[in-house]
């Protein structure tokens, strides 16, 4: 198993040195250069955030001594980014992991089972922002693709199905309780959010809205960046070159900057602090962004003064860490099963000629004894036992299927023409792959990213309007031929490739794996049709003819859709 991980993180490795590996963008862009330039990896993604730094790489699978230069190569461009070479024994930091124990901890760390905050919620949208950066560029494509998108799927089971996330609480959460301690509430106090438009700095600004009587005020270097912030939400915007002039008046300064250097300095502390009361600067930002200075009431808390809230908060979540640990292992196990079959396709697409040449020569009973016969030859005893077990049991799982499968009652036949009965789905990060990317491909596509799916296109190229899609951000497109693996972990799948045989072939393997499937040129092999859709706000109708006159649907939904324009907002 090619998949290695080199990893700095809040559990051994002090603020200081954490902060020399803070990647701003660019520096991760570098590092993911350097890594594939090397001719060691083909694949990478590097995870960045206030608690940790790692990098995930894929590389061919060659032995003991390749993969030590594989993590050796990892840790040179990691180092030369962050230019510490000059830094003391900082290899020390490092923790290495490679196969298995890279995997699992990615699903650890996805879930929030691996934060200083056990089960938090930021840590998920981190990961899916890493692989994001790194599929948009073109630095990680099957391997490190379905290891990303399954850790995330798990990650959501997690948070759907334990109750970690039922009260979450994130290392922002706890800084501003903190504040509230350390100032007896902050009902009446005022409040200063350097870098709100940032991922923490959003996070508290959103906290605070529910805290009665505070003051809020919110300063950015940007100040186009201030548009970014949601409707609705309560602040006054302060020039960021005027921040000193307006610390006398707070009580409470949070900073979460991505800036290379201190936003508040001491010396601009000392000048400008002048009312004699206590103060709380809660500094979130890695490297930090407030420099600590000896004075009256002056409270300061970074990064690492939140493991003791942390520890606090999470020994009330332990009993559900169990449970979150099972599914995550399922997760890791559907991962471990596809990169094994992934690793190994040539042989079984070898082996799936043989047992056709033989089904065809001599029949099928023939063909199935011949395999079995070779199997049980080539294999240790031990073996062959562990092969016929895995027999049992998918027959007893087939058997069981068949058993509740319900046995159709004879029905007289209904006068009406056949219809179907509409569904409406909460489409929100449900996994969708879509193979093909002509225009058919495409209008499927626009339609369920519009309603919050991730989807997933698989074409070696297509049509202008998938291209745009991509280039929007709402799709993810690989160019390549479909495999069947792609529909693993899937919710549902549209074929619409041009080569029919490959849309059948799409359309039994989800059929295999109990996945809803839709075949676009084919409306007897299809789960569900697409309905013509009308929308208005919240309000959305669907409309389909059954698939037996599309013009019909299509008039029917346009005429819709004036209707409802006129009658919401009339």
């Amino acid at each position: 198993m090619g998949i290695y991980l080199l990893s700095l993180s809040h559990k051994t490795t002090p603020l200081e040195i954490r902060s020399l590996f803070a990647y701003s963008e660019e520096t991760k862009e570098k590092v993911l250069e350097g890594l594939l330039a090397s001719g060691w990896v083909d694949e990478a993604v590097v995870l960045s955030t206030c608690n940790r730094t790692e990098i995930y790489c894929h590389a061919a699978d060659s032995g003991k001594e390749p993969a030590m230069q594989v993590l050796k190569v990892m840790e040179q461009e990691a180092i030369r980014a962050a230019k510490a070479e000059a830094a003391e024994d900082i290899g020390r930091y490092f923790l290495r992991y490679y196969g298995r124990q890279a995997v699992h901890h990615l699903f650890q760390v996805a879930a929030g089972l691996d934060s200083m905050v056990i089960g938090e919620d930021q840590i998920l949208g981190q990961v899916k922002q890493a692989h994001d950066f790194s599929h948009e560029r073109g630095y990680c494509r099957s391997y490190l693709n379905t290891l990303f998108r399954d850790a995330v799927t798990g990650a959501k089971k997690v948070k759907t199905d334990t109750g970690l996330s039922k009260t979450p609480i994130s290392t922002a959460g706890l800084a501003i309780r903190a504040a509230e301690e350390r100032l007896g509430g902050l009902r009446g106090k005022k409040l200063m959010i350097l870098g709100a438009t940032g991922r923490i700095g959003g996070i508290v600004l959103k906290n605070v809205q529910q805290v009665a009587e505070l003051e809020i005020y919110v300063t950015t270097r940007s100040r186009t960046s201030l548009e970014k912030l949601g409707h609705g939400l309560r602040y006054q915007a302060v020039p960021y070159e005027e921040r000193y002039s307006w610390l006398d008046k707070m009580d409470v300064v949070v900073s979460a900057t991505a800036s290379p250097h201190y936003t508040l300095t001491a010396h601009g502390l000392r000048k400008h602090l002048k009312t004699d009361k206590e103060r709380v600067f809660l500094d979130l930002a890695v490297p930090p962004d407030i420099e600590k200075v000896s004075m009256p009431g002056f409270w300061y808390y970074n990064i690492e003064d939140m493991a003791e809230l942390a520890r606090q908060n999470n020994e009330r979540k332990l009993a559900e860490v169990p449970l979150a640990g099972r599914i995550i292992e399922e997760y890791e196990n559907q991962y471990d099963k596809w990169l094994l079959y992934r690793d190994n396709q040539n042989c079984m697409e070898e082996w799936k000629s043989i047992i056709l040449q033989d089904i065809s020569e001599k029949g099928a009973e023939a063909a199935v004894s011949r395999l079995l016969y070779q199997l049980r030859e080539a294999g240790t005893v031990e073996e062959v036992e562990h092969f016929l077990a895995m027999l049992d049991k998918a027959n007893g799982e087939e058997r069981k299927a068949a058993r509740q499968r319900p046995v159709p009652a004879k029905k007289k036949q209904p006068s009406e023409p056949k219809a179907y009965f509409p569904l409406f789905f909460d489409m929100k990060y449900k996994r969708v792959l879509v193979a093909g990317a002509g225009k058919i491909a495409a209008r499927r596509a626009e339609a369920l990213a519009a309603f919050g799916a991730e989807v997933q296109v698989v074409a070696p190229s297509g049509s202008g309007q998938m291209e745009q899609l991509a280039a929007q951000g709402m799709v993810r497109w690989e160019k390549r031929c479909f495999v069947p693996e792609d529909v693993s972990g899937c919710d549902m799948v549209i074929a619409a490739t041009d080569d029919a045989q490959i849309n059948r072939q799409i359309i039994r393997c989800c059929r295999e794996r109990q996945i809803l499937a839709n075949h676009a040129g084919d409306k007897s092999q299809c789960d569900f049709y697409f309905p013509g859709v009308a929308r208005e706000g919240s309000l959305v109708v669907g409309v389909t003819a059954s698939g037996k006159d599309h013009k019909l649907a299509s008039e029917v939904t346009g005429r819709l859709q004036s209707w409802l324009k006129q009658f919401v907002r009339g």
